[in-house]
């Protein structure tokens, strides 16, 4: 009876302990705790750590598996991070769980049509209409993903269903008849787009929009018939003159076709943001050569129309700059900036032309003021210390070079090597050695095979005597990259005459007088090739360069002090 007994708790004690566990196991998570980390996870993605909110859900979802909210916001951050197959998960899970919540069938949609995944959307606007009956555009949602997935009998019907719901709508037609043509029947979107025109007389959507079939469908005449017809509708409509104008251009009539171009701009109808993405459009056509006189013109005509906007005349400029007429550009920029001289892209294409077209003087004047006016634009910092740098005004180069690293953004790494290497030029005027070095290394780092960079920092190494073997490989690399440049060869000859490798400068001073236009060798090469004629003993023509040297320098305006000493020595003076 006692060993009965002792059993009998050995099984109580064995029954006790197996449904604590499965008591356990029915436990809901700690609510408590799930809460703390779901707002901790909110807060950490408040404060922009998306990693760790991220990592901080993930608890949440390890405590509590089916928590919908957690699930919404990982997938929200998943989004953000591009991981689209993990958002579509943790969105769907969402869903499926809380199918009553809106936003997560929204989210849901989103991810989808980031994926391209058109055949998801469907059942997904579906809900969502389940969820907002009367909402319009759920219903267009869902016809849209059905002529996407290319279920176009399906999307006709919804469509229709939307017709009958909401009554009849210009896009309902318009979607139609794309779908009409998706399905080869050009005679059924004819009839749509027709019926568009029944329905709004006055309006030029219908008119354009056949027409505009008419010529897809390779039938010019027949878009012109009803563009007539829209006319009669609406005298003087630049839409409809606009569309007239592609019709003739498709019967080879461009004549006429720039008539009815320059009717659309004069009118009054179309205002000046639609004018000037017309323009632009008209310069990115592959045939914009044939354009560009009668896109000149257009401008012109923008500036007379709009005499108070700067707009206008910076964008007359900048189509000229296209054509590389600079001089004529820079003219509109002026005027522009008369007019509104608080845009800085304005200041910034000026400074560059007028940096590009030599104009030194111009362009510090409009440096001073522009660096001035926009002293955390980086692209206007550049030019602005290139305008400064032109005329060595070296100090406020300076200042403007490093407002422009300081401001301008990490990934744009074209700008940051071109301030880096502009730096590294300005550094070393400024008799800082170290600091030009580094600058120089910065841009390298960015960009390797920067030819300019790469020529400059071995110049100015050669001209120190320092590091020569690395300036040697990196001018050597210049002239790999970018062969037969007369300035790049100068420099290797350079180098190559402080290591003392005269035979071999030569050559390389040979090459790079030979690569450039006869009046255009400048006083530094012809002072280098006089003094690596000097070092071979060829004393004679080595005076004969230094002269040459002399004359091209005072024609610049440059000091030739040194160049005299050497003349009248007949001797190398470092």
């Amino acid at each position: 009876m006692h060993k009965n007994k002792k059993t009998y708790k050995l099984l109580v004690i064995f029954l006790l302990l197996f449904s604590g566990i499965a008591v356990a196991q029915d436990i809901p998570a700690d609510s408590a705790k799930v809460n703390e980390l779901y707002y901790q996870a909110l807060n950490e993605k408040a404060q922009g750590n998306t990693a760790q909110a991220a990592s901080t859900l993930d608890k949440v979802l390890t405590l509590d598996p089916n928590n919908d909210a957690a699930l919404f916001e990982l997938a929200r951050l998943e989004l953000e991070q591009k991981d689209l197959d993990e958002a579509a998960a943790h969105a769907q899970k969402a869903a499926e769980i809380n199918p009553e919540n809106e936003w997560y069938w929204i989210l849901l949609a989103d991810i989808n049509k980031q994926k391209e995944n058109f055949s998801a959307l469907p059942p997904i606007f579906e809900e969502l209409i389940r969820l907002k009956p009367e909402k319009k555009e759920y219903h267009y949602d869902l016809a849209y993903a059905l002529f996407l997935g290319e279920t176009y009998d399906k999307a006709l019907e919804t469509y229709n269903h939307i017709e009958e719901k909401f009554g009849s709508d210009d896009n309902v037609i318009i979607a139609r008849q794309e779908i009409y043509l998706k399905q080869k029947q050009p005679k059924k979107a004819i009839s749509e787009l027709s019926h568009l025109i029944e329905k709004e007389p006055d309006s030029s959507k219908g008119y354009v929009l056949l027409a505009n079939l008419y010529l897809k469908m390779n039938k010019p005449k027949d878009a012109l018939k009803i563009l007539d017809e829209g006319h009669e509708h609406i005298p003087g409509d630049p839409y409809i003159s606009l569309s007239k104008a592609d019709a003739y251009h498709s019967l080879k009539d461009e004549k006429k076709s720039t008539q009815e171009l320059k009717l659309a701009f004069a009118s009054e109808q179309m205002d000046l943001e639609s004018k000037t993405r017309l323009l632009i459009s008209l310069m990115s056509d592959p045939d914009s050569k044939e354009l560009a006189p009668t896109v000149l013109d257009l401008a012109e005509m923008l500036t007379m129309n709009y005499p108070t906007e700067a707009r206008a005349f910076a964008l007359y400029g900048d189509l000229l700059a296209q054509q590389q007429q600079l001089k004529e550009a820079r003219t509109q920029y002026l005027k522009a900036i008369d007019i509104n001289g608080r845009i800085n892209g304005i200041w910034e294409q000026l400074l560059q032309i007028e940096l590009s077209l030599g104009m030194s003087k111009e362009a510090l004047a409009h440096a001073y003021k522009a660096s001035a006016l926009f002293p955390q634009q980086p692209l206007t910092q550049f030019f602005s210390g290139h305008a400064f740098l032109m005329e060595k005004k070296y100090t406020d180069a300076r200042e403007c070079f490093e407002a422009a690293l300081n401001y301008a953004e990490e990934n744009n790494t074209p700008l940051l090597t071109q301030v880096y290497s502009s730096l590294g030029d300005t550094y070393h005027a400024l008799n800082m050695a170290a600091e030009s070095d580094q600058a120089y290394q910065e841009a390298l780092l960015i960009d390797s095979n920067n030819v300019g960079t790469l020529n400059n920092y071995a110049y100015y190494l050669s001209l120190r005597k320092d590091n020569l073997e690395e300036a040697a490989r990196m001018s050597k690399k210049s002239n790999e990259l970018d062969p037969n440049n007369p300035t790049f060869q100068d420099t290797y000859a350079w180098v190559l005459f402080q290591q003392g490798n005269y035979q071999e400068a030569l050559v390389w001073i040979e090459k790079a007088i030979a690569n450039s236009p006869e009046t255009e060798v400048s006083s530094a090469l012809l002072d280098h090739y006089g003094d690596i004629l000097f070092k071979l003993g060829e004393i004679e023509k080595a005076v004969a360069q230094w002269k040459a040297a002399k004359v091209a320098a005072e024609n610049m305006g440059e000091n030739v002090e040194l160049l005299s000493k050497k003349i009248d020595a007949k001797k190398y003076l470092d």
